[in-house]
């Protein structure tokens, strides 16, 4: 009888020790599902995405700074790429890749990115979308990563697997942004966006897709500084407005006869002086009768300028007062003579003022921009 309360005593208290590491969220049996890297269709209609559904175990505690990693046993994990239609709100699933590389296997995370964050970015090609997607395995000394790169409709060799690799998707397509309509995620549990939303040039919002824990989220609405920080616009009409007007310059300078290399050496000059590009290094020169105290002199010998070499200060000198770009590419060795080497290495310390001595005259030089 001792043994049977003992045994009942014991199995009551590990039933109470899992009830309230579960309560405690210290192990459980979670899902979650999210959407990636929403991009335009070359016609601006529909929008291509990825989804990921993950489904796993965990236990232990996993706080960052404060615990090790929880374990994770991932039982299913899917990703897909899907295209959504705005207009009829009807969406298909163009391909799935049923498994990844982390089913069954025995992982570590920190809480906030439990079964890992999928990198990803998907671009319109002519016909369909190219993506890339990116899991990553924490490993010492490096992680382990295993991607998908592929292009649909996929071509002759089929559907493409998960590879090992090192790297990630590059930087976020501008055809986030057509048409004045820009797409962008909403933020969910564990690295999972939880709502896929729409923005029009006017401001107006809506919600294409959204997942099970987008109520929790956003049930009382979508923060305007949530989306203020998610939203590419602003740089993106910043961009294109930038090389529409350097086409337009380049346009306009080959009217008047100059080469395509000059028209574009003026066009950058133009757009310096229009503010719309920042204006890099220059240097201004000032004929001085003696050399201000504390500054180094370089005498330059006239035929170094002949030859070609200091090019940024022969046509500084020649027009005192007159900024003219300026590039170190030409302050080279001559002969046996390091003049040039050294000149450049005490600019580039950060000397931005410095004076030269050039048939017989002295002027000051001025460095200025970056």
């Amino acid at each position: 009888m001792g043994k049977r309360l003992l045994f009942t005593f014991g199995l009551a208290l590990l039933l109470g020790l899992a009830a309230t590491a579960y309560a405690l969220g210290l192990i459980g049996f979670d899902r979650h599902h999210g959407y990636y890297a929403p991009v335009w269709d070359q016609e601006g209609r529909k929008v291509y995405l990825l989804e990921r559904e993950t489904s796993g175990f965990v236990w232990g505690m996993g706080w960052e700074h404060f615990s090790p990693p929880a374990h994770v046993r991932i039982v299913s994990d899917s990703v897909a790429l899907l295209r959504h239609d705005p207009e009829s709100g009807e969406t298909e699933r163009l391909a799935v890749w049923d498994e990844t590389p982390l089913i069954g296997r025995g992982l570590r995370f920190y809480r906030g990115r439990i079964f890992s964050i999928l990198r990803s970015k998907v671009a319109p090609v002519e016909g369909g979308a190219e993506l890339v997607a990116t899991l990553s395995i924490p490993r010492v000394p490096r992680s382990e990563s295993w991607s998908i790169t592929a292009r649909w409709p996929f071509g002759p060799d089929g559907q493409p697997e998960w590879k090992p690799v090192q790297g990630g998707p590059a930087a976020r397509p501008e055809e986030v942004l057509m048409q004045g309509r820009e797409v962008i995620t909403l933020p969910g549990p564990e690295g999972y966006n939880a709502g896929l939303l729409l923005l029009e040039a006017d401001g107006r919002q809506r919600v294409l897709l959204k997942t099970a824990a987008f109520e929790d989220w956003y049930g009382e609405g979508i923060p305007d500084a949530l989306i203020e920080e998610r939203s590419h616009r602003a740089r993106i009409e910043w961009q294109r407005m930038l090389r529409a007007t350097r086409a337009d310059l380049i346009e306009q300078f080959r009217s008047q006869g100059l080469s395509e290399g000059e028209a574009m050496l003026r066009a950058t000059d133009e757009m310096q002086d229009q503010g719309l590009l920042p204006k890099g290094r220059r240097i201004v020169a000032e004929q001085v009768q003696v050399a201000p105290d504390g500054l180094t002199v370089f005498e330059i010998p006239q035929r170094y300028l002949d030859v070609g070499l200091f090019t940024d200060l022969a046509e500084a000198i020649k027009e005192p007062g007159t900024e003219v770009d300026s590039s170190t590419g030409s302050y080279l060795r001559y002969a046996e003579d390091d003049l040039g080497p050294r000149l450049r290495a005490h600019r580039e310390a950060g000397n931005r003022r410095f004076v030269v001595s050039i048939a017989g005259k002295l002027y000051s030089i001025e460095t200025l921009g970056p």
